[in-house]
């Protein structure tokens, strides 16, 4: 077993590599080459269960369901040794190590790890400073992209409260977050110029978060998402207490 495992230490092109993409890319590849030919009966799949590769063809019932209609790898990866995983829509709660393990099943009885190829993820998300007790705060959100006229477009924070919603050609608030309620505006022809930028009223240090805008066409595929973290300097309210 330990003659296998060092005759496939060196199947990868590099100990581990980084990678560093900004907010609102469509997708990011997570590269991983091999030098020499693997069995075909090889196992392919990372730490957490991102993606599988497994009997020519992707496991997706293994996948954790984080992942799930995110990941896509190239077809025929052992034959032309390039095991690289694509991440689609990759926001701050990928930025991780990702594992690339590899199995041989040559030995049906059990499975043996043959190596391992790491990648460090770092998604940069760009950000906004604000006082707390500014009238207002934009929150950048602009795209090139020509949007179709029945897109749907959201923007969340990090607890996955709706903070605003555009669809069918208004507003609509019915689901919004009870502390975002009478304190967001959106451009009115955001599909014609792109700009899905969204204006929060009366910043506190209580919104200092991480926000995301995602596009969705009429049948729920996501076409965009964004981030922008907002940073409040101050306190958004403070006690006095004497003592007599």
């Amino acid at each position: 077993m330990s003659v296998q495992f060092i005759f496939f230490y060196d199947l990868l092109s590099s100990d581990y590599q980084k990678v560093e993409v900004d907010s609102g890319v469509e997708s990011v590849q997570l590269p991983c080459k091999a030098i020499v030919r693997f069995l075909k009966d090889t196992k392919v799949e990372d730490d957490r269960t991102v993606h599988v590769y497994e009997n020519g063809c992707d496991q997706h019932e293994q996948q954790h369901r984080f992942y799930r209609g995110r990941t896509e790898m190239n077809r025929n990866p052992l034959e032309f040794r390039d095991l690289s995983l694509t991440l689609k829509h990759p926001t701050d709660d990928d930025n991780s190590t990702y594992t690339y393990i590899i199995l041989s099943n040559q030995n049906k009885l059990s499975a043996s790890v043959c190596t391992a190829h790491v990648v460090f993820l770092f998604l940069s998300v760009p950000q906004v400073d604000v006082d707390s007790g500014e009238a207002s705060i934009l929150l950048p959100c602009k795209t090139t992209q020509n949007l179709p006229r029945n897109a749907k477009i959201e923007w969340w924070d990090r607890f996955n409260r709706k903070v605003h919603m555009y669809e069918n050609g208004s507003d609509q608030l019915e689901d919004q977050g009870n502390r975002y309620r009478d304190r967001t505006q959106i451009n009115e022809d955001l599909l014609e110029t792109g700009d899905l930028s969204l204006t929060l009223k009366y910043p506190t240090d209580w919104d200092a978060d991480i926000y995301t805008c995602t596009v969705c066409n009429r049948e729920g595929k996501k076409i965009l998402m964004k981030q922008v973290e907002l940073k409040v300097r101050g306190q958004c309210c403070c006690w006095v207490c004497q003592l007599k």
